[in-house]
């Protein structure tokens, strides 16, 4: 099964699963975001993408490059169910102990850490893409090699696809509900359920990232939950907020609160949305392109310099 944890630093999360668990998940998140992609009047390919970015993880994660670790599989269950207590005959408790024996050193698990802007911008847009429902239709369409889709792929597999997306979205949601604590994440559900979401925004972010990487080793733990939570609501898009205050009123006051928090002290202010893409305007011509060292640049310039932690090899998730 997979599973879903908070890194002890709180810089994102540590997601798990055993070899079949995560080659799954790496062909469904593959195989119907490519699907969906093609049939889509909304997924611009860039954003496809950036969402491609989890597989890329995910991928190295079940080859063993990311690291792993041995989980209990509670084979000692096996012996108690075994036990006279359970009015089992004798022969049934010689399996279940031969069982405990044969099994007791649990499984082996994979594990990849990801960021938490990336988790946050990845729960958001696959949300956005399983509300789409897929239609025939859409098997008619044909892929990027000019094949069509009803030739390798089927509605049934679609089905089985978006289970799978939706249970990993589920995970996150979860691992935000034993971080924020119960009630700051439900609010942010009902936000997310009730609000008009912008199209995902790979680009902001990453200046997300960028932010949480400078500040995060100086912050306190409350101060990293307060970034996780103004994340979370920007990513979703806050305007919402202002077009409607009676309905959402709670929400203002954990965005405000959190991002009032996050502006004092010496850290660079938190990146919102709004704000990042007026820098963005001044800073570049819209009719031209954006270069990856130039974007770097003005990253390092608004948002202050981090040399890049994964490569001195001293990084602590």
């Amino acid at each position: 099964m997979l599973k879903v944890r908070s890194t002890p630093n709180l810089y994102g999360v540590t997601l798990m699963g055993d070899y079949d668990d995560l080659d799954k998940l790496y062909d469904s998140i593959s195989n119907y975001l490519a699907f969906y992609q093609d049939n889509s009047v909304w997924f611009p390919y860039p954003e496809y993408e950036y969402m491609l970015s989890l597989n890329y993880d995910i991928r190295h994660c079940y080859q063993g490059d990311r690291g792993y670790e041995a989980v209990d599989n509670w084979a000692d269950r096996f012996e108690a169910y075994g036990s006279p207590d359970y009015g089992l005959p004798v022969e049934s408790r010689k399996e279940y102990r031969k069982l405990y024996k044969d099994f007791k050193n649990g499984n082996l698990y994979y594990k990849v850490e990801i960021l938490y802007p990336l988790i946050l911008h990845y729960m958001v847009t696959f949300e956005q893409i399983l509300e789409d429902e897929p239609t025939e239709d859409w098997l008619d369409t044909e892929n990027e090699i000019g094949d069509k889709w009803s030739e390798r792929y089927s509605m049934i597999d679609a089905m089985r696809d978006r289970a799978a997306i939706s249970h990993l979205v589920s995970l996150f949601w979860e691992n935000l509900q034993d971080v924020l604590g119960g009630e700051k994440a439900a609010a942010l559900h009902r936000y997310y359920v009730t609000n008009e979401c912008p199209t995902p925004s790979a680009i902001y972010c990453d200046a997300l990232i960028h932010c949480q990487l400078v500040n995060f080793e100086e912050m306190t733990r409350e101060k990293k939950l307060d970034f996780l939570l103004a994340a979370a609501y920007e990513i979703m898009g806050v305007d919402d907020m202002e077009e409607y205050p009676d309905e959402h009123e709670e929400d203002a006051y954990l965005y405000n609160a959190a991002t009032e928090r996050l502006n004092t002290g010496e850290h660079r202010r938190f990146p919102v949305r709004q704000a990042f893409y007026d820098a963005m305007d001044e800073a570049f011509d819209p009719s031209k392109p954006v270069y990856r060292n130039d974007f770097d640049q003005f990253l390092n310039d608004k948002y202050g310099v981090y040399q890049n932690p994964f490569e001195t090899g001293d990084f602590e998730w």
